[in-house]
């Protein structure tokens, strides 16, 4: 079984290596996140201050919440598009007799290989990076700028476990699928593989949503007078309406995330109905759209790390604007603290997703070639594939930031100065901006550097 291993992750170089890229870079943040914690917790100890204890622990569990959570996501989304785009490989495996067992072993095996080479990287490149990374603290103006960086003997381990282990939980559908759906269904499927909605997904969805839900409610529960001194003390008012701006901007981000959850009916839905509502019928924007929604569940794929970044900036920033509109204390800074492990992964996820579905992508523009298509026609095609990809993930952080201005506004009765404030306009443009640049020069530029006959390229496997 290790040599099937070997041999199949050289046969399929190119997929693994953009899949060891995405587990490096997750893993390197991981690493980071642990380090810089760490760092901060030691160094607020030493001080003998409890309140930097509590900032320490404050910006640890931001930072998990928030860039470890995107992280998580891409990760697995990353892998299992991995996995995914090989099933013919799968399929052919067993036709040749290989039980669904073992190859279920197989995959994930590669897929730990991935995510332990990924973790290694990643932990080892985190200490020079995590200096750096303790740029973006200066503007929360707690810790020094020469914070001492300890790195703990955990470190390294914990690195490379958390990172393989979102790795396999990406791949283990995948790997589900592979091993149970029948060989000539699975080669039939093999241009697009169908994906489905597990029962825990929706479980998921369901605590989030009830999140979203129970929230406005929490300030009606009647409290004892222990428990309201507790929070007298601790200095909470559950009806300061800066409280509530804050806490209401964040329900954008739960809302998002169960959305993320279930992208067949989310992400979907929302690429095929904005698509439809373009009135264009040239021919490179007809194959675009075809394509993007016949490989609907590779799209999905590519579209999260999109979605992620302009929804967590928005939603992140509304809470912020929100809270900064009502006056209240102590209003959130250091969004660059947060934002810039979530905008570098998503980065590399949308990249990597991209770029490994770009021999797949190269055969059908061929085809087109062969048919009578134009080359410039092929390549408009092309750069449309990933506008599309790009502007749905970018609707879905939109409609996120719309959806927790609303809810801050209504839910601390700031009416429209607060839903004003909680629209990032500036940051939204620019973030959408990257994100539409990548995807277009992901896709377009191998296609326009390709120097292979039409011919060549038909030929070329997946």
């Amino acid at each position: 079984m290790v040599t099937l291993i070997w041999n199949d992750l050289r046969h399929h170089a190119r997929q693994w290596l953009w899949s060891l890229l995405v587990a490096t870079v997750g893993g390197a943040i991981i690493g980071v996140i642990i380090t810089a914690w760490y760092s901060a917790l030691s160094w607020a100890q030493a001080q003998g201050s409890a309140e930097l204890v509590n900032a320490s622990h404050l910006i640890g569990s931001n930072l998990v919440s928030y860039a470890g959570l995107a992280t998580a996501v891409i990760l697995s989304t990353t892998l299992g598009l991995t996995v995914s785009a090989q099933q013919r490989s799968h399929a052919l495996w067993k036709v040749l007799g290989i039980p669904g067992s073992r190859i279920r072993r197989i995959i994930l095996g590669q897929v730990g290989v991935i995510g332990l080479l990924g973790g290694a990287i990643g932990a080892v490149a985190s200490l020079p990076l995590v200096r750096l990374y303790l740029l973006t603290w200066r503007e929360l103006e707690v810790f020094p700028p020469d914070l001492p960086i300890i790195m703990p003997g955990f470190g390294v381990p914990l690195t490379i476990a958390v990172t393989t282990l979102f790795c396999i939980l990406g791949g283990m559908g995948a790997a589900r699928r592979a091993a149970s759906v029948p060989e000539m269904q699975a080669l039939r499927e093999a241009s697009a593989p169908r994906t489905r909605t597990r029962w825990w997904q929706w479980v998921i969805v369901a605590v989030l949503v009830l999140a979203v839900v129970v929230t406005p409610f929490d300030s009606t529960v009647p409290l004892n007078e222990a428990e309201r001194a507790e929070l007298v003390a601790a200095g909470v008012d559950l009806n300061d309406p800066g409280e509530r701006a804050v806490t209401g901007g964040a329900m954008g981000l739960l809302a998002a995330i169960a959305g993320l959850c279930v992208p067949n009916w989310t992400l979907r839905p929302l690429l095929t109905w904005w698509t439809a509502l373009v009135p264009g019928r040239s021919p490179a924007w007809f194959a675009a759209r075809a394509n993007a929604r016949h490989r609907a569940s590779l799209s999905m794929t590519t579209i999260v790390p999109f979605a992620i970044a302009v929804a967590m900036t928005g939603t992140v920033y509304a809470a912020v604007g929100a809270g900064q509109a009502t006056g209240a204390q102590g209003s959130v800074n250091g969004f660059l603290t947060v934002g810039v492990p979530i905008f570098l992964i998503s980065g590399v996820g949308g990249i990597a997703n991209i770029a490994m579905v770009g021999r797949a992508r190269r055969q059908e523009g061929a085809l087109l070639g062969v048919i009578g298509a134009r080359t410039g026609t092929v390549l408009a095609s092309t750069a449309l594939e990933g506008v599309i990809y790009a502007v749905t993930g970018i609707v879905f952080g939109l409609a996120a930031t719309a959806f927790s201005a609303i809810y801050a506004a209504l839910y601390s009765g700031g009416g429209m100065t607060v839903l004003v404030a909680s629209v990032p306009v500036g940051l939204l443009a620019l973030v959408s901006g990257i994100s539409l640049a990548l995807a277009v020069a992901t896709t377009w530029l191998p296609a326009q550097l390709d120097r292979r006959s039409l011919m060549d390229n038909l030929r070329q496997p997946v």
